[in-house]
């Protein structure tokens, strides 16, 4: 069976706004602007859309580049580049626990056909899933806030 690798745009809400499933020997990067509806002002992503190509994308769109900085061999990176991915991963966090929870409550895991279509439907239906529960929560959010300060 051919790994499928999976890529998720979540906005600052945590709603997940776009997806990308790919065969496992397809790049992170390859489906990086897939994922991107093209109104973002600032972009939060894994070091593995690190690159000459995505940098020059953003900078065309007029984006700000808020990938992880990327260590190289025999050039690691500087106490200043740690610091700013350690402030760019408190954003990107959210991505990340989009992905726990689908994995953890929603089966995301395994793939349980074969197939990428299918497999790839299976995936949507969780992320609406995911989506119609998170807009519940939002809503019992602001539902007490509004009860506790009016």
């Amino acid at each position: 069976m051919v790994l499928k690798r999976i890529s998720i745009n979540v906005d600052e809400d945590g709603f997940i706004k776009a997806t990308g499933f790919t065969a496992g020997n397809v790049h992170d990067s390859q489906c990086f602007t897939e994922l991107l509806s093209g109104t973002e002002s600032q972009v939060y992503a894994d070091s593995a859309y690190a690159s000459e190509k995505t940098d020059q994308w953003l900078v065309e769109r007029e984006i700000d580049n808020r990938v992880l900085e990327r260590a190289y061999r025999n050039k690691p990176l500087t106490d200043k580049q740690k610091t700013r991915n350690q402030i760019k991963s408190r954003i990107r966090s959210g991505v990340e626990r989009v992905f726990g929870v689908l994995k953890l409550h929603h089966g995301m895991a395994q793939a349980r056909y074969v197939g990428k279509a299918r497999n790839q439907m299976r995936f949507n239906l969780m992320c609406l899933a995911y989506n119609i529960k998170r807009g519940v929560n939002l809503q019992r959010e602001i539902q007490d806030l509004q009860e506790r300060y009016l």
